[in-house]
């Protein structure tokens, strides 16, 4: 059962800088098309290393394999979002940019609080470059509605929570936002649709990974719902994925976290989490009540070395985020492993797009962007531009962030990045606007 939205207003402050935050659950009502998967659902750590096993097998196909047909998912979800303004705006921002967070990671991934907010993107796009931003745990995930996790909770239901989300800021009835952004005078740098012009408004999409995949399969549905898209952790090559999922050694979450991500009410089952498992994991969330409640079908990276691997190029991160992330890690939902990579080959989309990837990315990339194979080709991310037919070569940019993996966000490098991020988006509008 649905309860009213809860809301705090926050004032959330570094060392130098603060924005003004709204957090609060939101819900939705959306439809999606989901497959129907002829598999059992993991329930134990036994079967989550068979189910990896099986989908990553040479030659193999688990989700064309397991699918054998589809049906409409259809209900009302509770998301958790954080909206946030610089704090010297006044909530008076002509642009907002909706944000997206990967597999493994909830909302806070653009909002790092680890060493006093050193890692936030949300502080660089807010009190520097002047954006609002959204952010929000996907579907399924971390506050935000949890459901069914092989047959309900994956991509293409995800996608429609996005787009809902995109259409309340759109259309001024996102819930303690709207009428900030109706004040907003600047309208000469709007991009698109009579309706955002009327609001002054643009949407633009930062996505992280997964999230990145959500964004494209948004904008190929719905090619004129965002003014600018820029897709981080990100290539078109599916080649190595198997990698982050064997690398991964998925176990059930409710298991590997169980005072986060289970009851952890039965001592047996404790007991046995203890006898296997680093302090890392078992320790999370000991004193957070209560817990999130995952059940079997949600799996977790197995420990903070698995999380190196998949995410972090050593030598360039401080340890403490590395164990900061671990213990703040969120799960999967089977089906969304199974719908990972169930993207269109051709988008539709026709405005500005940014893909931006660490040089030593695991899963889109094998651990080396720069190795193409191709001496015509700049990297592995920059041939994603051939399914983008319909963006003009000046407004299709790759950046490949260097002593980086797949975690941009959490290397020492990381607000360089956001640099790049931003000053794109601020170039592509300023260029947009002035050709009106």
């Amino acid at each position: 059962m649905l309860t009213q939205p809860a809301t705090t207003l926050l004032i959330l402050a570094g060392s130098a800088i603060a924005k003004i935050c709204i957090n609060q659950t939101v819900p939705v009502t959306i439809s999606a098309r989901t497959g129907i998967f002829n598999l059992p659902v993991p329930q134990t750590n036994f079967d989550a290393t068979a189910f990896v096993q099986n989908q990553t097998r040479q030659g193999g196909n688990l989700t064309e394999k397991a699918l054998i047909g589809y049906k409409t998912t259809a209900g009302t979800y509770n998301i958790s979002t954080q909206f946030c303004t610089p704090s010297t705006s006044n909530g008076a921002t002509t642009a907002v940019q909706i944000l997206t967070h990967g597999i493994g990671f909830d909302k806070t991934y653009w909002d790092q609080s680890y060493s006093d907010f050193k890692y936030s993107y949300v502080n660089v796009a807010t009190d520097t470059y002047k954006y609002s931003t959204l952010a929000y745990d996907r579907l399924g995930i971390g506050n935000s509605s949890h459901g069914e996790p092989l047959n309900e909770i994956q991509s293409f239901l995800e996608v429609a929570a996005l787009a809902e989300l995109t259409l309340m800021l759109r259309n001024g009835k996102f819930p303690k936002v709207n009428q900030g952004f109706k004040k907003v005078t600047h309208v000469g740098y709007v991009l698109g649709s009579q309706a955002q012009a009327r609001n002054g408004l643009t949407y633009l999409f930062d996505s992280h990974s997964f999230g990145s995949a959500q964004t494209y399969s948004l904008v190929s549905m719905y090619p004129t719902i965002s003014d600018g898209i820029v897709l981080t952790g990100f290539s078109m090559n599916g080649s190595f994925v198997g990698l982050f999922g064997a690398g991964a050694d998925f176990q059930q979450a409710n298991l590997n976290q169980p005072f986060r991500f289970g009851s952890a009410s039965s001592f047996a089952a404790i007991q046995t989490v203890l006898n296997n498992y680093g302090l890392t994991d078992v320790g999370a969330g000991i004193t957070a009540a209560p817990g999130l409640n995952y059940p079997n079908g949600y799996l977790t990276n197995s420990n903070a070395n698995s999380n190196q691997y998949l995410f972090f190029l050593p030598g360039y991160f401080d340890e403490g985020i590395l164990f900061a992330g671990e213990a703040a890690k969120q799960p999967v939902a089977v089906g969304e492993l199974l719908t990972l990579t169930s993207l269109p080959a051709v988008n539709e989309y026709a405005r500005p797009v940014l893909i931006i990837t660490g040089s030593d990315d695991l899963p889109y990339c094998g651990g080396d962007c720069l190795n193409t194979g191709n001496p015509s080709l700049a990297s592995i991310p920059a041939a994603a531009q051939k399914n983008f037919p319909k963006v003009l070569p000046k407004n299709f940019e790759t950046y490949i962030q260097p002593n980086t993996g797949h975690g941009l966000n959490s290397h020492y490098n990381a607000t360089g990045g956001y640099d790049v991020i931003n000053k794109f988006l601020n170039e592509k509008l300023a260029a947009s606007s002035s050709s009106r």
